[in-house]
């Protein structure tokens, strides 16, 4: 059995982001992306923004999430 990756886009970054916020569960958003679970629990821990200043505007943004991945890829 051959097992093939493909990077999470932007456009999947997005899908996650609306369904996050509209309070999906991660087990629903992996099968909505067809990507397994720790996949997702990966890409929102990995990507997500951090503000110590003002701590309500921490979250998952996909703009943000995309950039941050690929700054760690070059």
């Amino acid at each position: 059995m051959q097992r093939t990756y493909s990077q999470i886009g932007l456009d999947e970054r997005r899908k996650i982001a609306r369904w996050r916020s509209a309070g999906l569960s991660v087990d629903v958003i992996a099968e909505k992306l067809g990507r397994h679970r720790s996949t997702i629990f990966r890409e929102i821990r990995r990507n997500m923004f951090v503000d110590k200043q003002i701590p309500d505007l921490s979250g998952y943004y996909c703009v943000t999430a995309h950039q941050t991945a690929c700054d760690r890829r070059s």
